[in-house]
C-alpha cells in the first residue's frame, strides 16, 4: 500500500509541475497569438472603377487612393491586399469585420461616423470648374457668372450651378465626356464637375486644352474607413501626418492631379 501511495503522490507532483508550467507559458501563448494578429495581412476594400483613384493596371492595382494606402501600410509595417468591391458593400463589410479598411474616396459624413471610424482627412473632394486654356475671361469662380456651363445630367453639379452660379446658362450633357467635348468645341464656356476627375483630366487627356479654375467651388473631406474602435486609426493618422510633413503626400497629389 505504501508503494501505491508513493506512486500516487508522484503522479500528483508531476501533474502540479505540468500545471505550473502551463500557467507560466500561458502569457507567452497569449502574446504569441496577439503578435500574430498584429502582423496579420490586412484586407483593404476599394471600388476599383477607374482612374485616378483605384483601378487595375496589368496584374496590379494602382491609383491615388491605392498609393496613399500603400504609404500608410508601409509606415505601419503591415502586409495587405486589396479586395475589389462594389462601393455600396464597403461599409457593411467593415461592420461585419470582413475587411480591415476602406480606401475608396470615402466622404467623412456624420451618418457614417456613427457606424465606422475614419482616419484624418487625406483629400478634399468636391466640385471644380475648368475652361479652355485660351479663355482669358474666366480666371476665378466669380467669372462664371452669366456664362454657359456644362456638366453631366443628374449630378450634384447640376444643382450647384442652378443654386450658386448667378445668371448661368446650364448645358446638361449625357456624360462628363460629352460635356468636355462641348467645352473643347466652344459650345460652352466652362464645365463644373467632380474635383478629382477634372484635375486628373487637366493633367492627362486635357493637358494643353483646359485649365482648372481655383479655388474649388465646394469641398468634402475624404478619409480612410476603419472598423469601429479599430486600433489602426491612430497609427494611420500618424502616417498621414508624416506623409504631409515630408513631401510624399504632395508628390502623390502632383502625380495624379497636377496640383498639391
Amino acid at each position: 500500500m505504501n508503494g501505491h501511495c508513493f506512486i500516487d503522490r508522484g503522479t500528483q507532483m508531476n501533474r502540479r509541475k505540468i500545471l505550473q508550467l502551463a500557467l507560466l507559458s500561458a502569457p507567452a501563448l497569449v502574446l504569441s497569438r496577439r503578435a500574430f494578429a498584429d502582423d496579420a495581412e490586412l484586407i483593404v476594400g476599394a471600388n476599383v472603377g477607374g482612374p485616378p483613384f483605384a483601378f487595375k493596371q496589368g496584374d496590379a492595382y494602382t491609383g491615388f487612393d491605392v498609393e496613399i494606402w500603400a504609404e500608410v501600410a508601409k509606415g505601419l509595417n503591415r502586409k495587405w491586399r486589396l479586395q475589389p468591391m462594389e462601393f455600396g458593400a464597403l461599409i457593411p463589410a467593415l461592420q461585419t469585420r470582413n475587411i480591415d479598411a476602406v480606401v475608396s474616396q470615402l466622404f467623412i459624413k456624420p451618418a457614417r461616423q456613427k457606424v465606422i471610424d475614419f482616419s484624418d482627412p487625406y483629400y478634399n473632394s468636391g466640385l471644380v470648374a475648368v475652361t479652355r486654356v485660351d479663355n482669358a475671361a474666366i480666371k476665378t469662380p466669380d467669372d462664371l457668372t452669366g456664362k454657359t456651363i456644362g456638366t453631366e445630367t443628374g449630378t450634384i453639379a447640376v444643382d450647384y450651378i442652378k443654386e450658386h452660379v448667378k445668371d448661368a446658362t446650364l448645358a446638361q450633357l449625357p456624360s462628363i465626356n460629352n460635356a468636355l467635348l462641348a467645352l473643347e468645341a466652344g459650345r460652352t464656356d466652362a464645365v463644373i464637375y467632380d474635383t478629382p476627375l477634372l484635375m486628373y483630366y487637366a493633367k492627362t487627356a486635357g493637358k494643353g486644352k483646359v485649365k482648372v479654375i481655383l479655388p474649388t467651388l465646394v469641398g468634402q473631406d475624404v478619409g480612410i474607413g476603419f472598423q469601429k474602435g479599430s486600433p489602426l486609426v491612430a497609427p494611420a493618422n500618424a502616417q498621414i501626418a508624416a506623409m504631409k510633413a515630408d513631401g510624399r503626400y504632395q508628390a502623390l497629389t502632383a502625380k495624379w492631379f497636377g496640383s498639391d
